[in-house]
């Protein structure tokens, strides 16, 4: 089994649970390849329903991104504005997705109180910062959407947005109450206790190597044991590999990094997010960023350039993270980390049914933690018979997917640079507010 990466979650989560390798052959109603917030999720509302479980990792419960995220409970299930969802997926499948979306982060929150779990989770809202006529205009989008769904979005003015947040880095941003923070590998493994206690059995050290059908059944193949079971679910999302033949081409893995500071002193910690609020940036390559429980400076954005199979470094998120907050120049960096979230052409997750009986829930855009919690959700009502508020799909691969590296490239390399003339716009606007308060 892989360890997990030097990650300031794997060094400051709770011990895992004894997840021991299938060692066996073994029968279940529902088996599960994937112990990430999706294969947990499912698992734990299954096995609630009264379904007899067994999930397989390769590795253990949050191995992947389920616990090398950010640790933002970001609202909207999107970042598709509700309009253009309904326009995509028509009105009666696009409003069901949209309050699907609304749900995501009642649901994370709800699950953490319900089952005790310790994951540092806090609830004091996202911070969407933007900079620029384009950025504005998107935000109040943002804010009239899903106002019209009942969501109290805020838009904030500048001096608003830097007493909120510490910077003076945008020149607009909004506030959605529905949003928060948590600890992502303590929420992994707080869910994987909760499914286990309600009776789900859980194999790390499992790498599935093979899938075949047997009768009424589906044997999934381990290095020591198997599987059988009518219902399959696939659970993999950015680690997705050639188990199920063209899974893997139904999305875009992508690297991204984050990296953590010490913690700050109580000086920056007055200034730089006072409010410890999750915040993100609207822009076409963004970062990400918020505390953590001792007060580290927590910040993510995109990886690699040019190889999507290689992470590259993380220079550019610490260099961000000072332009915001100029007082972190001086503060020392201590983790370094990468993972791989899974992108869809459209931004929109994927419920995909493979065959008869088999599920793969996938495809988050970085929004996993509440998207992927509410995706195992939305896999148990499949299995169960019972209606879902994202479309059952057939498997449909992407195309062009051989050429996706040269897409991803143009796309970061385009993105990141019309996004740093905008910043240099907001840059210099700033300056100029700056030396006319100061001139006689």
């Amino acid at each position: 089994m892989s360890a997990l990466p030097n990650s300031l979650w794997a060094a400051t989560a709770p011990p895992a649970p004894p997840c021991p390798a299938l060692r066996s052959e073994e029968e279940a109603e529902v088996a599960i390849v994937g112990a990430g917030y999706t294969g947990l999720s499912a698992a734990l509302h299954l096995v609630e329903a009264g379904k007899e479980v067994r999930v397989l990792d390769a590795g253990e419960p949050g191995w992947g991104c389920s616990g090398r995220n950010g640790g933002q409970v970001n609202p909207g299930g999107t970042r598709e504005l509700p309009r253009e969802v309904i326009a995509r997926l028509g009105p009666e499948r696009g409003e069901s997705m949209v309050r699907m979306g609304d749900a995501t982060c009642d649901l994370v929150f709800d699950l953490i109180a319900r089952h005790r779990i310790e994951c540092d989770a806090l609830r004091p809202g996202f911070v969407q910062g933007a900079y620029g006529r384009r950025g504005r205009v998107w935000l109040e989008s943002w804010a009239r959407q899903w106002g019209a769904f009942g969501a109290e979005v805020e838009l904030l003015e500048r001096g608003r947005t830097e007493e909120l947040i510490g910077s003076a880095g945008y020149d607009y941003a909004l506030f959605d109450p529905r949003g928060g923070n948590l600890q992502p590998l303590s929420y992994a493994r707080g869910l994987a206790r909760a499914a286990m206690a309600a009776g789900a059995r859980i194999h790390g050290a499992s790498r599935a190597t093979g899938i075949v059908r047997e009768g009424a059944q589906w044997r999934v193949a381990t290095a020591e044991g198997g599987v059988r079971a009518p219902v399959l679910l696939l659970c993999t999302n950015g680690y997705t590999d050639g188990l199920w033949p063209g899974l893997r081409r139904t999305v875009v893995p992508v690297c991204s990094f984050v990296a953590a500071t010490e913690p700050l002193g109580h000086n920056a910690l007055r200034s730089v997010l006072p409010g410890r609020h999750a915040v993100a940036e609207a822009g076409r390559v963004i970062v990400y960023y918020r505390l953590d429980r001792e007060g580290r400076f927590v910040i993510g954005g995109r990886g690699n350039y040019f190889d999507l199979n290689e992470s590259g470094d993380d220079a550019h998120v610490r260099k961000r993270a000072v332009e915001l907050f100029p007082l972190l120049a001086g503060i020392g960096w201590r983790y370094r980390w990468s993972g791989y979230p899974a992108m869809t052409t459209d931004h929109l997750p994927r419920l995909l049914r493979a065959a008869d009986g088999v599920y793969a829930g996938l495809g988050y855009n970085g929004r996993g933690v509440g998207t992927a919690t509410m995706m195992g959700k939305q896999l148990a009502l499949a299995v169960m018979g019972e209606a879902t508020d994202i479309r059952v799909e057939p498997m449909q691969s992407i195309a062009l997917h051989a050429f996706r590296q040269a897409g991803v490239s143009c796309r970061l390399l385009s993105g990141s640079l019309l996004d740093w003339w905008e910043r240099r716009e907001t840059r210099a606007r700033s300056a100029k507010r700056r030396s006319s308060r100061v001139s006689p």
